[in-house]
């Protein structure tokens, strides 16, 4: 009877410690396990980062990819380590464009020089330019109208070239209700190269338009072109009214009702066109009732 009572308590004692060594066993494994995911969770970086010996290295192995160190982070290009600051553009670099985030070492980090920010602008040109069409697309759609990109600076697209107006009350001379301002994104906006800025001055009478030498019949077609269909009409720019005869533009001194009625029964007054502004000759002034009696 003891003999089976001391059996007993030897098996109870064998299983006891067979499972603490199994127990250990299986804490090895974990280890070993959570070990092994965490390098697959962090992409092998730690093996990236060591095979960087030299700065060389680090430009070809880490051209191209978002990096970071301590709690900043970087697009490396041209071997120079460019700071992100706009969430939107490391967003669009990770789940657009799949890029992987390698963490550095603090030796990796001290290699490799700090160039410039890394904006959305570079983003855009980097990756996205091909897909907002051509440039000569944007230019035709644009060609001849307002823009801008801040709401504080403001230009006008003329032969593809983006000229700055340097007074703000000379936007209403290029734009009107059927002519609106169009909000670019900064990157379109970009890709005009930059032209004279438009300078609007005004001689006493601020009926007369005069503009700088520099933009005087530069490039413009002949008065013939300009005038079109306009002989003998009242057409107007900015805050005055005109009548073309000739080829010639008469500033109106008394424009009145008489005259507003009248071409309005003859298809209305026309704006004319900076362009037209500056190459129809301004000869002189025009009183209403020969406007009136020469007007077809």
């Amino acid at each position: 009877m003891f003999i089976f009572f001391y059996y007993i308590i030897f098996i109870l004692t064998l299983n006891i410690f067979v499972f603490q060594a199994n127990a250990y066993e299986d804490e090895d494994e974990d280890e070993e396990i959570n070990e092994k995911k965490s390098l697959v969770n962090l992409n092998n970086n730690e093996k990236l980062i060591s095979n960087i010996k030299t700065k060389q290295e680090a430009c070809k192995i880490l051209n191209h990819k978002v990096v970071t160190y301590i709690d900043l982070i970087y697009y490396v290009k041209n071997c120079n380590l460019m700071l992100i600051n706009d969430p939107e553009v490391s967003n669009n670099l990770i789940q657009d464009q799949r890029k992987s985030i390698v963490s550095l070492s603090a030796n990796v980090y001290a290699m490799m020089p700090i160039g410039n920010n890394y904006t959305s602008d570079d983003y855009y040109n980097d990756y996205t330019k091909n897909s907002d069409g051509s440039f000569h697309s944007i230019c035709q759609k644009y060609e001849k109208w307002v823009v801008t990109s801040d709401s504080i600076n403001y230009y006008f697209i003329d032969s593809c070239k983006k000229r700055l107006f340097k007074n703000f009350n000379d936007i209403s001379l290029f734009t009107d209700k059927s002519k609106p301002i169009f909000s670019l994104q900064p990157r379109i906006l970009n890709r005009f190269p930059t032209g004279e800025p438009i300078i609007v001055k005004k001689k006493s009478d601020e009926s007369v338009m005069v503009v700088p030498e520099t933009e005087i019949k530069a490039g413009l077609p002949s008065a013939k072109v300009l005038c079109g269909k306009l002989d003998r009409k009242v057409v107007s720019f900015h805050e005055g009214f005109f009548f073309l005869e000739n080829c010639k533009l008469y500033t109106i001194s008394d424009f009145n009702i008489d005259i507003q009625k009248k071409a309005d029964d003859l298809g209305g007054i026309k704006e004319l066109t900076i362009k037209q502004a500056i190459g129809i000759p301004q000869v002189g002034t025009i009183k209403s009732k020969d406007v009136l009696n020469r007007m077809r």
